[in-house]
């Protein structure tokens, strides 16, 4: 008996929140290859470097009632940042993609954020709190903020939560120094970082994003990993985010009847406030949480069989074909 061993060439997947330390913000493919310690042969044919710049992207517009209005074109730009996850070593690209127009809501307020990555949205400058504008303590500093570019606001909370900026510190910015020059692709301040910061690590979430795409045979489902870059958290926090998963998140979760996760952001454990590790989880499980299939674990290996749009699939699939 003779039966040849199949070999599985497909990238495996994770799900839950992980430790990730940067490497290297938009590399080229030389850069990318280090990291990744790929090796070409001679026969390699060079491909066109990556294009983290697009000067005229349209973007297309909806009104309040969901409606399509003449599109705006901007420049885009990529910010990938290349992450090591620190329990499995595996290496993952973070993208943020942002785009040269103010952030502005469907129900016209601007949003704002401060050099030490904060944001908000507020109808105007003039409305903007204390809290956002001062440091916080008794002896109160004015911060510098200003109008953020759409998704400029993900990047500078994922900096603040990496580089653990501290709230008190003006003299301390994530503001560029040169800002013609980032959005025209140089990112040479943020590789700076990586020098200054090369032990820090931060939470992020790992997902499974599951799309149904059409190919000669017919429709397929395909499963890709993502990183959320809708919260991010100091990675001090790490600890206590194992503590409370394995006790299925008592002390943390509240005993509410909504239909999403709600935490508590007032929860302490001895004198240390929880309110950045409860809005990191109310901003990925809550009710405008992630839309990809996650789990409020410790990083892991993803399993199938655990994703609800695959169980679904699956009774459909063996529904349509029983006979009655």
């Amino acid at each position: 008996m003779k039966v040849n061993k199949q070999t599985n060439n497909e990238k495996t997947l994770f799900v839950g929140t992980g430790l990730v330390t940067p490497l290297c913000f938009n590399p080229n493919r030389n850069e990318l290859d280090k990291i990744l310690e790929i090796e070409r042969g001679e026969d390699y044919t060079e491909k066109p470097e990556f294009e983290y710049v697009k000067e005229d992207y349209e973007m297309k517009q909806k009104d309040k009632e969901g409606n399509e209005i003449d599109s705006i074109y901007c420049k885009r730009l990529t910010v990938t940042c290349w992450v090591k996850e620190n329990k499995t070593e595996e290496i993952f690209p973070m993208n943020f993609t942002l785009y040269d127009l103010d952030d502005v809501s469907s129900t016209g307020k601007i949003k704002f954020v401060t050099q030490h990555g904060k944001s908000t949205y507020i109808n105007s400058a003039e409305d903007l709190p204390s809290w956002f504008t001062q440091t916080p303590g008794k002896k109160k500093f004015t911060l510098s903020y200003r109008p953020a570019k759409k998704g400029e606001a993900s990047l500078l909370e994922f900096l603040a939560a990496w580089t653990n900026i501290s709230p008190f510190d003006v003299e301390s910015s994530l503001f560029l120094d040169n800002e013609k020059k980032f959005w025209n692709g140089d990112m040479k301040e943020l590789n700076n970082l990586i020098a200054d910061f090369e032990d820090n690590s931060v939470m992020v979430n790992f997902g499974v994003r599951t799309k149904e795409e059409e190919t000669e045979e017919g429709s397929v489902t395909k499963e890709y990993q993502t990183i959320s870059t809708k919260a991010f958290c100091q990675s001090s926090f790490m600890k206590f985010f194992r503590n409370y998963a394995n006790k299925n998140w008592e002390g943390l979760l509240k005993d509410t009847e909504s239909n999403f996760d709600e935490f508590d952001t007032k929860a302490k454990i001895g004198d240390t406030s929880m309110y950045s590790l409860a809005n990191y989880m109310n901003n990925i499980f809550g009710e405008y949480g992630v839309k990809e299939f996650s789990k409020k674990v410790e990083i892991e290996q993803y399993n199938s069989e655990e994703n609800p749009l695959n169980n679904e699939k699956s009774l459909v699939e063996d529904t349509a074909s029983s006979d009655y």
